[in-house]
């Protein structure tokens, strides 16, 4: 069944990068930034669901991309994305860490562009 799981991960991936979109469009900027986080979280989980690797529960997108690139050494170059990409899982969560006013357009739109192409290169890579 890990054919079948990978493509689950990898729609749910698609459907948290047309979320990041609706926040765009609604001007939720924090939430823009954690729905990409988590677009390109459920990607590379998808890529390695793909390859037969059991998923370890980590919200690291570099640690997830140092997966992946053991499988595939072109995903190297996701890696400034990614490491920009992760700090979104926590900080977009938890008021205390950060101010809210930090997120910008300007941030929303680069983290759903970064979000884009990494889905689109999990895409290429699985079908």
């Amino acid at each position: 069944m890990v054919e079948i799981e990978h493509q689950r991960w990898l729609a749910k991936a698609v459907d948290d990068l047309s979320w990041t979109k609706a926040n765009i469009k609604a001007k939720i900027w924090y939430g823009a930034c954690f729905t990409a986080q988590q677009a390109v979280e459920k990607a590379l989980k998808a890529y390695l669901l793909y390859k037969g690797k059991k998923l370890k529960k980590i919200h690291s997108l570099v640690a997830l991309l140092e997966e992946c690139k053991e499988l595939d050494p072109s995903f190297e170059k996701l890696r400034i994305r990614c490491a920009r990409l992760t700090v979104y899982y926590v900080t977009t969560r938890y008021p205390d860490l950060i101010d809210f006013g930090e997120f910008t357009k300007q941030r929303a739109k680069e983290a759903y562009d970064s979000a884009e192409e990494i889905v689109s290169f999990v895409e290429k890579r699985i079908s």
